[in-house]
């Protein structure tokens, strides 16, 4: 990570969301313009977890909390948690909470200072609506840029379906070959590319360049391999992972074990697997080798 880049906006989750609507949001939100701090977009290039987490919540201008039950349950989120309430101490309007299947009541245990904040709820509406919702607090010069229905165009994915169409049409009209075609597609299976967001390489903005992310799981930007395909011949083994294994303490009621994934070569830092919790130091370990399984397999 630049150490140098500020981020408008920082996520804080569990990965139990991540598939279903964390994701999602952090695409919708890139597509829109907007810089995010999301672990599979910036965790890269060896530093530690933790490390990479301070950093995030210094070098953002908001942190976004998605409050669940699978984050109310967990202890690694309330972590972030803590440092993102830190930062509000000093600072106006820095927690942007999300409340995804929570109720008042529940998030009034967790932390009476969180329920007190004015929050988005997703009940009703999907990833690239609260995309579009966040966008006006967060950056409301891009949020002004575009016709509410150019923003559900781009947040939606619509805009990148077109270019599909597209490059099917000048495929089938103009008689276009595939390999003239390879570039919007995985180089290493043929995947296809399901997002293209332009992003600032630098952290004054003067340069930007494209992001690209294939159906496999193969993600680049700038030419850069942030997350290798499943047939790279590079891709990394569960062996080039360090498992370290800890107990959490007695005081931790639900999870008491936790298992993090240490990698040990330069791709195996590019696929970022996530930290395992377990009720047992099997468990935990088995969350972190069924999530290398599903990378593997060429799961997004």
């Amino acid at each position: 990570m630049n150490d140098d880049k500020i981020w408008d906006v920082f996520i804080s989750h569990a990965s139990e969301d991540k598939e279903s609507f964390v994701r999602p949001l952090a695409i919708a939100l890139g597509a829109l313009g907007a810089s995010v701090w999301f672990d599979e977009f910036s965790l890269c290039l060896g530093d530690s977890l933790a490390r990479s987490i301070d950093r995030g919540i210094a070098k953002s201008r908001f942190g976004l909390v998605v409050l669940s039950p699978a984050f109310l349950a967990k202890p690694w989120p309330e972590y972030e948690l803590q440092g993102l309430v830190a930062r509000e101490i000093g600072e106006d309007r820095v927690l942007l909470p999300v409340w995804h299947g929570v109720t008042r009541k529940q998030v009034l245990a967790f932390s009476p200072s969180l329920a007190d904040k004015v929050a988005l709820e997703t009940t009703g509406v999907d990833a690239a609506d609260v995309a579009i919702r966040l966008l006006r607090e967060i950056r409301p010069d891009l949020y002004a840029r575009h016709p509410r229905a150019e923003l559900e165009r781009i947040a939606s994915g619509q805009a990148m379906r077109e270019l599909q169409e597209e490059i099917e049409r000048a495929q089938d009209e103009l008689g276009v070959t595939r390999e003239e075609l390879s570039q919007y597609r995985c180089s290493f299976c043929g995947a296809e590319l399901i997002s293209m967001i332009h992003a600032p390489t630098d952290p004054e903005e003067n340069d930007w360049d494209i992001r690209e992310s294939f159906a496999c799981g193969y993600q680049t930007f700038a030419g850069f391999t942030e997350r290798p395909c499943p047939k790279d011949p590079r891709f990394p083994s569960f062996a080039d992972y360090d498992l370290q294994i800890r107990e959490m303490g007695k005081k931790e009621t639900h999870w008491r074990w936790q298992c993090y994934p240490q990698p040990k070569t330069d791709m195996a830092r590019r696929l970022h697997l996530p930290t395992g919790y377990g009720r047992t130091r099997e468990e935990a370990e088995k969350y972190v080798r069924d999530a290398y399984d599903k990378y593997a397999r060429g799961a997004t």
